[in-house]
């Protein structure tokens, strides 16, 4: 459930959460003082500056890394100041008055870097064997600068791109039902599939990894989004799929009928007496709202202990993951951020601000694997640092890391790294992960099977869980 939530102490706003908010108020002109700064060509100002630069944060990724923010942007109008400045401008560069302009605050090294560009782009655009306008070549730059900034998280979108994200994150789209995250081998690999959806008729199996989508190589894809932007389209049309099943070393060709989809982030169900289950797909919208309910229902149905899947759940949004918590736990901090807005480093803290709705001798044990990520991690840890939560399973993802993401005037959009989440106990995720106090394993066959397809006796993880928590129940 998104709600604007007025507690200053609670993520929200554009400078302190994972996903979507309000319009952001336009910038401010530069000031007189930014005269003597250097001006770089205006036309790649234009660039850069017609998304709203308000701070809005995510955690993950979700799906993955993708489950990130967006705020619908407006142009800034930002002109060149009056007059010219001090310094050479660089040959072939219009730094007209009326148009926008780029400045610098750094000396050091400009001169030549703007002389190295300019030749660079008249090279390009004299001697490339195909002929681009000039707005084309900007659009490439514009990719170039995103996607060379160093994080895997920053990157360009497209619009369809774009769309494909917020469409993801509603829980209603069309498409054929899988779940799917990029792995740090760069593969697309499904993760989980919706039950009752296409891609479960079809015989889709975890564990898949994408080759072709409609005879697209997703080697070239960016993220997963753009794999699902390809993979989706109006219902009832087929998508030909080309994937790589390692449990069998194969490749499979299967062609899928889209159909409208529903994902429910949320299933449950009493495991055993005295324990209930709730497995959780992602942190989209309404997941918060859906895992209280979950946790009412079951301790109505005599609920004492509850085993939280994340397995395969890539991240989402990060307010989600608080209110989340904020069922579980008593009032406390459950992280601490470090980033960057406006240029300048900040700290922040989020916390969880109502009483816990679970009794104080409720206990928890949660499930994760390598496909856990983001605010996967970010609600495991806070559970284990503040209520003792057992982790069961593998060796989480490790991001931890939010994203921000900003529409931009032609509903492009520009996903930029912008702080790092430390846990409760000061612990970093990013690169590392979560590891299980259990680490166990599950069969190959096993595997490849969505949890819901599992039977109890197969899921070793899920029997440790339950184990575990058999000696609570009173």
């Amino acid at each position: 459930m998104y709600t604007q939530n007025n507690d200053p102490n609670q993520p929200e706003g554009g400078n302190h959460y994972l996903h979507r908010q309000e319009m952001p108020e336009p910038l401010a002109p530069a000031s007189p003082s930014a005269q003597k700064r250097k001006l770089f060509w205006p036309v790649f100002l234009a660039i850069l500056l017609t998304a709203s630069l308000t701070f809005v944060l995510t955690a993950a990724a979700g799906y993955i890394f993708y489950g990130d923010a967006v705020r619908k942007g407006i142009e800034n109008s930002l002109g060149s100041e009056p007059g010219e400045t001090d310094a050479e401008k660089p040959s072939g560069i219009d730094t007209g008055e009326d148009k926008r302009t780029l400045t610098f605050t750094d000396d050091e090294g400009i001169e030549e870097a703007l002389d190295k560009f300019s030749t660079v782009y008249n090279l390009l655009q004299d001697n490339y064997y195909q002929a681009f306008s000039d707005a084309e070549m900007i659009q490439k730059m514009t990719e170039g600068l995103i996607n060379e900034m160093g994080s895997p998280y920053t990157f360009y979108l497209t619009p369809e791109y774009h769309d494909a994200v917020e469409d993801s994150m509603s829980g209603e789209y069309v498409g054929i039902g899988a779940i799917v995250m990029r792995d740090r081998d760069g593969v697309f690999v499904v993760n989980d599939i919706i039950p009752d959806s296409p891609a479960e008729s079809a015989g889709l199996y975890v564990g898949d990894i994408f080759v072709k989508v409609d005879g697209h190589d997703v080697s070239n894809f960016e993220d997963v989004n753009e794999l699902a932007a390809f993979v989706r389209g109006e219902e009832g049309t087929a998508v030909t799929l080309v994937l790589y099943r390692p449990v069998e070393d194969r490749e499979v060709t299967l062609r899928i009928i889209r159909r409208g989809i529903t994902n429910v982030s949320v299933r449950y169900r009493m495991l055993d007496t005295g324990i209930g289950y709730i497995h959780m797909t992602e942190f989209s919208d309404h997941a918060a709202e859906n895992f209280e309910n979950a946790v009412l229902d079951l301790m109505d149905q005599g609920a004492q202990h509850l085993v939280i899947d994340l397995r395969n759940n890539g991240g989402g949004y990060a307010h989600e993951c608080v209110n989340m918590l904020d069922v579980l736990l008593p009032p406390a901090t459950v992280a601490t951020i470090e980033g960057r807005e406006d240029g300048k480093d900040y700290k922040d803290e989020w916390k969880t601000r109502t009483a816990a709705l679970v009794p104080e001798d409720m206990r928890f044990v949660i499930l994760l694997n390598r496909y856990s990520a983001s605010a996967s991690e970010l609600f495991s840890g806070a559970m284990r640092d503040l209520a003792g939560a057992v982790i069961v399973g593998e060796q989480s993802y490790g991001k931890g890391v939010g994203t921000m993401t900003w529409q931009l005037s032609d509903r492009s959009a520009i996903q930029i790294t912008g702080f790092e989440y430390f846990l409760p106990n000061g612990e970093s995720v990013e690169e590392v992960g979560l590891v299980p106090d259990y680490d166990i394993l599950l069969a190959p066959e096993v595997e490849v099977k969505a949890p819901n397809q599992r039977t109890l006796e197969e899921d070793t993880q899920l029997q440790k869980a339950l184990d575990l928590l058999k000696t609570k129940v009173k």
